[in-house]
């Protein structure tokens, strides 16, 4: 009887250090992500003057990684209080999800920009622009967005941030296959 209640005390112990490394990491880079996200705006909006191909994807994904950076706090907070899926849940999911798939597609889309511009620099001209990347970041955040609103908003889940078990097994692994391949 001791013994299981010694077993219990370490598990707590344990489990608080997490808990603290958990927090401290979070507000690190909480903290770095923003400061960071902040000066690499300031230095495309106020130091680089010229509109490129590479200027408006980088700035969509700081924009992305900042959003995400800045649903941290919001998104632990609900985490360790195992909240339940209310409003500011749904929110802070839909925010999370959003960004986090919109930032994989804007590295997607450097990587394809970069490989036209090395491989046929001859039809790249009529291929790559400014206005055409601003074009297509913006068809990819109106597109994520309407269908992460969808998705998340018809969860079945009691906790925010916690897998739907009601969802069927085959269509979220075509889901994650289409977002993150």
């Amino acid at each position: 009887m001791n013994m299981s209640n010694n077993c219990n005390v370490t598990n707590l112990e344990l489990y608080h250090h997490v808990r603290l490394i958990e927090f401290a990491l979070y507000n690190l880079i909480f903290f770095f992500g923003a400061l960071c996200n902040a000066l690499a705006l300031w230095v495309f909006f106020f130091k680089i003057k010229k509109w490129t191909e590479t200027k408006v994807y980088v700035i969509n994904l700081v924009f992305a990684d900042f959003f995400v950076v800045c649903n941290l706090p919001s998104m632990v907070y609900l985490l360790w209080n195992r909240s339940p899926r209310d409003e500011l849940c749904q929110f802070s999911e839909t925010m999370y999800f959003i960004n986090m798939v919109v930032s994989i597609y804007i590295v997607s889309f450097i990587s394809i920009d970069r490989y036209i511009a090395i491989k046929h620099p001859l039809k790249a001209r009529t291929f790559r622009s400014p206005s055409k990347a601003a074009l297509l970041c913006g068809l990819l955040w109106v597109s994520v967005i309407i269908g992460a609103t969808l998705q998340l908003w018809q969860r079945h889940a009691t906790r925010c941030f916690q897998k739907d078990t009601t969802a069927p097994t085959t269509l979220s692994l075509l889901l994650i296959l289409f977002i993150f391949t």
